[in-house]
């Protein structure tokens, strides 16, 4: 899978703690990035596209990072970050909460609250930035810890870090063309988790928060399918298609639009990538759920601002200049 790779290792010893700051002040804004030892600071960070979501593969000494008021506004404020600790072992501190991390544990959490994550050994993680309107009607009150145990939840949230670490391990190695079922598989794990343990626990979450969720985790699963709609959902969550209505009343786009607006880029995706060059683009819109290739065509020029073919056309010529650079 495509990725960019940033690493301290070929910068001056000297030079390192430097270098290291503007490689995270470039994806994650201006945090408060200390080392923790005496040695050279050898660090690494791998960025992966992930379908809708951005993933990070870092490796680094024993750090310490922190957000506070003095950071102002940061790039990652439209994302919430799902962090998990492949190696070593992390502290998360955020609302007055404090949650120590072993390998193969993760948290959730929202990066526009003030927060510290301290690494005192040297330490591998899968950092996840997830845009907020995938889990939109989310609130955290404080970070989300996956739990452990023998309970039924926490079986569930050792699934997903298990999956999870599996991933960490096999990014590099995966094709370009899975990212996005890659980025559905892990959602759906997610928001499962997310809504189990609000189900569950005694913490004030609204319901529709949990239904957002759960809506969110049917229409990735059952997007291909040309008769997903509104009626289709509320009937297989078991509500009405009113209250379905209601609970995105406060969103940007409401769901029947959140809908064509997922597959378009998916259609997207697919018509950009080499393996699909054989593909005609009427042939993936109806993969994605859409019934007419002149709906697909009109809706996707008033998204992207040309036509399927020429979105495809022009992918190749990129790929072939590529090519012969």
């Amino acid at each position: 899978m495509l990725n960019h790779h940033l690493s301290t290792n070929r910068v001056f010893v000297g030079e390192r703690a430097a270098a290291w700051s503007s490689i995270n002040t470039r994806y994650f804004g201006r945090l408060r990035v200390s080392s923790l030892c005496d040695e050279p600071l050898d660090a690494s960070l791998d960025v992966y596209d992930v379908g809708s979501l951005r993933m990070f593969r870092i490796t680094a000494p024993a750090h310490h990072v922190a957000r506070d008021t003095s950071c102002g506004d940061l790039p990652t404020d439209d994302f919430y970050k799902l962090v998990l600790q492949v190696s070593g072992h992390g502290i998360v501190e955020q609302q007055h909460r404090r949650v120590e991390l072993s390998p193969g544990q993760w948290i959730l959490y929202d990066p526009r609250d003030p927060y510290a994550i301290t690494n005192s050994e040297r330490c591998a993680l899968l950092v996840t930035q997830v845009p907020r309107a995938l889990l939109s009607g989310l609130r955290l009150s404080g970070p989300l810890a996956g739990q452990t145990g023998h309970s039924n939840v926490a079986g569930l949230h050792s699934v997903f870090g298990t999956y999870l670490r599996a991933l960490s391990e096999q990014l590099p190695g995966l094709p370009d063309g899975a990212g996005q079922a890659i980025s559905e598989s892990v959602m759906g794990l997610l928001t499962s988790a997310l809504a189990e343990s609000f189900r569950r626990s005694g913490e004030p979450v609204p319901l529709p928060s949990v239904l957002k969720l759960r809506v969110h985790q049917y229409m990735q699963a059952h997007l291909c399918e040309p008769d997903l709609s509104i009626q289709g959902i509320a009937d297989a969550l078991r509500c009405s298609k009113r209250y379905l209505h209601k609970v995105f009343e406060d969103d940007t786009i409401g769901l029947e639009r959140q809908i064509w607006k997922v597959r378009l880029e998916r259609c997207h995706a697919a018509l950009i990538q080499e393996a699909n060059g054989a593909r005609s683009a009427a042939q993936i819109a109806y993969a994605w759920g859409f019934k007419s290739s002149a709906h697909f065509c009109r809706l996707f020029k008033q998204q992207y601002g040309i036509t399927p073919g020429e979105c495809q056309r022009t992918a190749a010529a990129s790929r072939r200049t590529t090519i012969l650079q």
